[in-house]
């Protein structure tokens, strides 16, 4: 809104400035001779019209003309100037194309001359020389001005204009642009030399006139003196009277000059002519070149109340010349010589006729050059502009092109520039049409390919399902980005099955991949007999398959999970050979085991490692209680290092009793886990945890650590010195620093090499016999003691056992619990307490609860005892206790055993 009222604010000054420039060109004329002036007032307006239209223009030229009118009394062209600029603004209006310049002419061909030479012929009857002028001169400046106003307005910036008026902006042609230049060209140096031979004609005239009647005064003035001075009497008015006659009479003075003398009351004493200058006549003063102060010089233009034309005034105009004479009785006497106009008006008027004709036939003569010129020079550039509009439609269409041809040099560097562009384009235009067919067949590799990279990017490029990108986009088609119901039954329900090949990875390090490869294919065509509208199979990742199933019936769930286990019963015949596979079912079903695709399909993930724990080709259902121990287990997990940095850890000690002599002999140390939440937990959990973390490692360090310094406290304090065992984790074993790490620790204990015992598990051995052996050795050759742990549970081949550098074998609670009741289970103790004395090795019973299970192992020779019927796992000083209240020769032999 500011914008716009300061542009029309800038309008409204633009529009006064005009207006007043206009005021100031019509009250300075630029005057030639005779009151023949050039104005150019109507230049200003015709701006004025064009810029404001009509309503403005046309107020404005009111307001100047009839400021001219009452204010300069100018009544002889106002009325036509302002016609002129009614019918130019009529034409504008009515007619769609710009014809200032053809309006003007027509209006004055019509209008303008006729009504001058009628209000001429209606004053003096007759046509002169001064006619033809009068017309000469205003046809000329009102056809120069309007061609002036219609160069400036071509060239002016519109876009200043008033708001509301849609101006489309031309071009200018170059012709148009040239045929300017040539007018200007002529017209303004043509205008600077009528002005300045007018000001010259009037000067030559004056000074002409001003010689004339001073030379003529001076005469008189002599002769008067002369006279004077041969009467001796004063001169009287008579004497002046006769003197004035006489000298009218004589042949030099007719027409040339008139003389008169006035006395001092402005009375005529004596004239030559009648009509002397009357009261209302103007005098225009005249600097001549005159030495005495008391003579003046002036033009006389006598006074009329009607004057139509400003020239009408001139006719009987004269140069005054005044001279005092000096007399002796007359009182104080002027000589006035009038020399008329007359004699030269017609000479000058003539002159400016053919001046003003002349501009004209320049003109003309300039514009039939300038167009002839436009057609000579431009002719070759005109063609070659409209040969070239739409220049590539017709290269393209194959159409013939005839160039032009041009002397101008600059032309013919064009018209070869377009040539050689044109020859570039065809070849442009044949290499494009062949980048078009090649880009078409491109096109349709490209949707070829297009194709096959979608296969690519949605489908697993082995089996031919569904990959893990196409499951993510179909899984957006659900709509399980917006919130579910406080319901679940409002819910729509599905299920997640997670299906995962058992022990594929063995086919694929024993028979291969490409085997692995055929066997996945072989397995997602079965899949594929599943696939229906409210089921879908996709693989995620190796031997992992995931089906979503759309059911009404949680029945239906079940169905297909069945299904999917019964596939892999039929063996798959691979390169003629039969493999058997099962597969395990997790299932999760949304939205009852979870509110978001993620948590189902963790929890189906869950489900399905439940199902393999279970057992071969079986399916699971989550279970909230399954997320509630792994959670627990993770936290344990979590905690592990955490509690042995804290000092959540204990070692518990239970005794070894010595079959023959009923003493303690040794001790197992066990550790134990006060967690602050949970309270004690048992090794059979977190153990397991520790392996799978790694935090296994830094536990075992810790139990040496412990074990070994509490046992040489015990030492210290008289206690009797025995071996404390230690359980050595399968992965500790395996590492290249266990030994150091055993050394160091005896070393800062200070506890010898034979009071220490390490226990190894069976399935520790089995993962690298060899290595186990050399391991073993090493430890012996320290002097530390090896028991094989938990003997009979693994698979270990008794071949390998000759090989293992063990002092003693510890039968598990397994085999030890109803062995009095089942002969079975006596037979294998008895074969494998006679086969450890056999190999030199002490066998050591553990878990034993009962006095019969005592007496029984007692029987078979067993070497050592321990378990609950003696004492359960003790804290250090507790055990340091039951060590010294124990009485072994108390132990009877029917097996009841008695505790100091």
């Amino acid at each position: 809104m500011m914008q716009r009222r300061s542009r029309n604010l800038l309008l409204a000054v633009a529009y006064l400035a005009g207006l007043a420039l206009a005021l100031y060109c019509e009250s300075h004329e630029l005057h030639l001779i005779f009151s023949i002036s050039l104005s150019f007032t109507n230049v200003i307006l015709l701006l004025l019209l064009r810029c404001y239209g009509n309503i403005y223009g046309l107020a404005a030229a009111v307001l100047v003309y009839g400021v001219s009118l009452f204010i300069w009394d100018r009544p002889y062209i106002v009325l036509l100037s302002l016609l002129e600029i009614i019918a130019i603004g009529l034409s504008l209006k009515w007619s769609k194309r710009d014809r200032m310049l053809r309006t003007d002419a027509l209006f004055w061909m019509v209008i303008g001359i006729p009504a001058i030479f009628l209000a001429y012929w209606t004053m003096y009857h007759t046509v002169s020389m001064e006619l033809w002028l009068l017309i000469t001169i205003f046809a000329t400046n009102g056809l120069f001005n309007v061609m002036f106003a219609d160069i400036i307005w071509k060239y002016l910036p519109k876009r200043w204009l008033k708001p509301g008026i849609s101006f489309r902006i031309e071009p200018l042609f170059f012709s148009k642009v040239l045929f300017h230049i040539i007018i200007v060209s002529i017209a303004l140096p043509f205008l600077i030399f009528i002005l300045n031979n007018s000001w010259s004609s009037y000067a030559s005239v004056s000074q002409y006139s001003y010689k004339l009647a001073s030379s003529a005064a001076s005469s008189i003035s002599k002769e008067l003196s002369a006279l004077q001075q041969m009467n001796s009497q004063p001169l009287s008015i008579e004497d002046y009277r006769v003197y004035i006659q006489e000298l009218a009479q004589q042949p030099m003075s007719d027409g040339y000059y008139q003389i008169a003398i006035i006395d001092h009351n402005n009375s005529i004493i004596a004239s030559s002519h009648t009509p002397i200058p009357s009261e209302g006549s103007h005098h225009y003063d005249i600097d001549p070149p005159h030495t005495s102060s008391k003579h003046e010089f002036y033009m006389n233009v006598p006074a009329y109340d009607n004057r139509i034309f400003p020239i009408q005034g001139w006719n009987e105009a004269s140069y005054v010349y005044q001279m005092p004479l000096e007399t002796q009785s007359s009182g104080a006497l002027q000589l006035f010589v009038y020399v008329p106009m007359t004699h030269d008006q017609e000479l000058i008027y003539k002159q400016f006729l053919i001046q003003f004709l002349s501009l004209l036939l320049f003109v003309i003569c300039g514009s039939t050059i300038g167009q002839w010129l436009n057609h000579r020079l431009l002719r070759g550039l005109t063609q070659l502009a409209i040969l070239t509009t739409d220049l590539p439609d017709k290269l393209y269409t194959v159409q013939k092109i005839k160039w032009p041809e041009s002397s101008i040099y600059e032309i013919r560097s064009l018209i070869h520039n377009f040539k050689y562009m044109s020859g570039n384009l065809i070849h442009m235009f044949q290499n494009s049409l062949k980048n078009t067919r090649l880009l078409e067949e491109q096109t349709t590799r490209l949707i070829k390919s297009e194709k096959k990279l979608h296969h690519l990017a949605y489908y697993d490029e082995l089996t031919g399902l569904p990959n893990r990108l196409h499951f993510q986009e179909y899984i957006k088609t659900l709509g399980l980005d917006k919130p579910i119901d406080d319901t679940p039954e409002d819910s729509p329900a599905f299920a997640i099955m997670f299906a995962d090949l058992n022990r594929f990875k063995q086919v694929n390090d024993t028979l291969g991949h490409a085997i692995g490869n055929e066997l996945l294919h072989d397995i997602a065509q079965r899949f594929s007999r599943i696939i229906s509208e409210q089921c879908k199979v996709f693989r995620l990742s190796g031997d992992e398959f995931l089906f979503i199933l759309h059911y009404e019936h949680i029945s239906d769930v079940q169905q297909i999970a069945q299904t999917i286990c019964d596939i892999c019963e039929e063996p798959f015949e691979i390169n003629g050979r039969a493999l058997y596979m099962s597969v395990s079912v997790g299932i999760s079903v949304y939205p009852y085991d979870g509110n978001d695709i993620d948590a189902v399909m963790r929890n189906a993930d869950i489900a399905m490692y439940v199902a393999k724990e279970q057992g071969d080709g079986l399916y699971h259902f989550y279970d909230s209680l399954i997320e509630n121990q792994r959670e627990e287990n993770m936290r344990l997990e979590n905690e592990l290092k955490a509690a042995l940095l804290d000092g959540q850890f204990k070692l518990y000690y239970q005794p070894k009793i010595d079959a023959s002599s009923g003493e303690v002999i040794g001790a197992e140390a066990l550790i134990r886990w006060l967690h602050p939440e949970y309270g004690m937990v048992s090794p059979a959990k977190f153990i397991p945890l520790a392996e799978n973390s790694g935090v296994i490692l830094d536990i075992d360090e810790w139990v040496l650590q412990e074990a070994c310094r509490q046992n040489k406290i015990w030492q210290l304090e008289g206690m009797p010195r025995f071996p404390v065992a230690v359980n050595i984790s399968a992965r500790h074993f395996y590492q290249s620093n266990l030994i150091p790490t055993i050394t160091r620790i005896l070393h800062e204990t200070g506890l010898e090499p034979q009071y220490l015992l390490l226990e190894i598990t069976e399935g520790t051995l089995i993962r690298n016999v060899e290595y186990g052996v050399r391991m073993m050795e090493d430890l012996k050759t320290m002097g530390i003691h090896i028991s094989m742990d938990d003997f009979g549970t693994g698979y270990s081949s008794l071949s390998q056992l000759d090989r293992l550098p063990i002092s003693e074998m510890k039968l598990d609670r397994s085999f030890i619990q109803g062995i009095t009741e089942d002969s079975r289970k006596s037979s294998i103790v008895r074969a494998v307490i006679e086969l450890g004395h056999h190999m030199d090795l002490r066998v050591v019973a553990e878990g034993i609860e009962s006095p019969d299970e005592l007496k029984y192992l007692t029987d078979l020779e067993c070497d050592q005892f321990q378990g609950y019927l003696f004492s359960k796992p003790l804290p250090e000083l507790e055990f340091s206790r039951f060590v010294l209240r124990w009485d072994g020769s108390s132990m009877p032999a029917d097996g009841s055993a008695s505790a100091g």
